[in-house]
């Protein structure tokens, strides 16, 4: 009997798979940290092989733990660190460089060069993306220009691009599917959401030859099948991460926001089936195309959420455990004010700047590792503020709620925090990992379990709504403190 969906949800810090029932439950869950390499400051890399050697152990490992055979999986879902770049020799299937990774910064000067050329305007009326090192292009040239064998095996026509969603179907097709989906597309920065083909003015101004690249389709599609478990299993949906989340939250409606909250910060709004370029240094990007029908929406993006965390985590060693970072942050001390602004990895919207580097502000002979977990937990509350503030400019609608999701809405006194600072309510769902619920929904809609995405709004299922506990002047007045500080960073970096 075909009574599972398998969900491959390949992360920034770890990779997951997940089994979903018909009911779009979770049934089990498996997973598995990976290595992270950091080259030189502000690079990150990862090793493309080893994620999908975990991939690939991982659903052995779920399959044999639960008695399953291939024969019992009704579709695959897959969902994935977006903008991540891959390059790999197609004749043996290993990647020509590392992976670099969505944060990563080191083309932050070739970008600075694009501006002063003034092409800015023009990468974003055609992409809808900001002139950033975050996404794939300037990762592609990159690698084309500082890696000898590239430029070889370009010649002889031995190379492909992708994402990691696209390297992952390439290894589980053994080299027969060389798609992705439009949504992992339209974070590329050399792709037209609005006619929906690789862009040639962008190829021309990047460098990059169309024939590495993949086929765009829609997020609930025939991308092939997998034979590497048993009888062959259909992959039916694909999306980056953060549309996948807008998907499991069902915000299929113009107006409806979510805000997703695991390596980075994600906030992204509905703005219906036209394409509008943001006035306010947020992203227009395809939130999904499903049964022919594309929606697009406003995103912003925080480079630095639970990887603050887990700097906190790993290299202060204030905790062992991120969970115990809820009850940490009630110790702190109230007269203490300390801003923390994240930027371990530059920032993202809507400052966009590369150079900018993790600061403190407010620190004395009092200040504990509590406070400065709180002011870390609370820098997250105060840039979404941000996003939220541009999003309303942009749309001209005023946001009263937002759906939450990821790791670390776990912890309660963040998205109280987060509603304190906003004023808006906050929602969390009962299943949190939106994220491989959105590629499971994909999969069931192209396995016809599922016909359309009315259905889906019926499985989504809140858990908890709160709404801010201090009055809005308090707030207010802390927002302030926060822009000065977040100015002061800028301004010296």
């Amino acid at each position: 009997m075909k009574d599972y969906l398998l969900v491959i949800d390949q992360g920034t810090t770890s990779s997951r798979v997940v089994l979903y029932n018909k009911k779009f439950r979770i049934f089990d869950i498996v997973h598995k940290e990976f290595n992270q390499h950091f080259p030189n400051e502000g690079w990150v890399e990862h090793d493309a092989l080893e994620i999908w050697n975990d991939v690939k152990n991982l659903i052995k490992r779920i399959l044999k733990k639960n008695k399953l055979l291939s024969k019992n999986i009704i579709s695959i879902g897959i969902t994935n660190q977006r903008e991540t770049t891959v390059i790999w020799n197609k004749k043996t299937g290993v990647p020509i460089y590392n992976a670099i990774v969505w944060q990563d910064r080191r083309t932050g000067i070739y970008c600075s060069n694009l501006r002063k050329k003034g092409l800015q305007k023009k990468i974003q009326k055609i992409t809808g993306l900001e002139l950033d090192p975050y996404f794939s292009a300037t990762k592609i040239k990159w690698i084309f220009d500082n890696v000898t064998i590239a430029k070889n095996n370009l010649k002889n026509d031995n190379l492909l691009f992708g994402t990691i969603d696209t390297w992952l179907l390439w290894n589980l097709t053994e080299g027969n599917s060389h798609l992705t989906d439009i949504t992992n597309a339209s974070r590329t920065m050399i792709f037209d959401p609005k006619k929906e083909e690789w862009s040639n003015e962008m190829l021309k101004i990047f460098g990059i030859s169309k024939k590495i690249l993949p086929k765009v389709v829609e997020n609930s599609f025939d991308f092939g099948s997998t034979k590497l478990f048993g009888k062959p299993i259909t992959i039916g949906g694909m999306a980056g991460d953060q549309q996948s989340a807008t998907i499991g939250q069902a915000c299929f409606n113009k107006g409806q926001s979510k805000s997703t909250y695991g390596t980075g910060c994600f906030l992204l709004m509905n703005i219906g089936n036209k394409f509008k370029m943001s006035k306010n240094r947020l992203l227009t990007t395809v939130a999904f195309k499903i049964n022919g029908k594309k929606m697009f929406c406003y995103e912003g993006s925080i480079f630095v959420a639970g990887s603050a965390i887990q700097w906190l985590r790993d290299n202060l060693n204030f905790f062992s455990s991120s969970s115990e970072t809820d009850k940490l942050y009630e110790k702190a001390n109230k007269n203490e004010s300390v801003y923390f602004v994240p930027a371990l990895t530059g920032l993202g919207a809507p400052y966009w700047n590369s150079n900018a580097r993790g600061t403190f502000f407010g620190i004395t002979r009092n200040t504990s590792k509590e406070d400065i977990i709180k002011a870390t937990i609370d820098s997250l509350s105060y840039q979404t503020y941000e996003l939220i503030e541009c999003m309303e400019k942009d749309s001209k609608t005023k946001i009263n709620e937002i759906k939450v999701d990821g790791g670390m809405v776990k912890n309660n006194n963040f998205i109280l925090s987060l509603s304190n600072i906003t004023q808006i309510k906050i929602i969390r769902p009962k299943n949190i990992e939106t994220t491989s619920l959105g590629a499971a929904y994909l999969a069931g809609l192209q396995s016809g379990i599922i016909k359309n995405t009315k259905e889906i709004n019926k499985f989504w299922e809140k858990d908890k709504i709160l709404k801010s506990k201090i009055p809005k002047n308090k707030a207010i007045a802390n927002i302030n403190k926060w822009k000065s500080t977040i100015r002061a960073v800028n301004k010296f970096y």
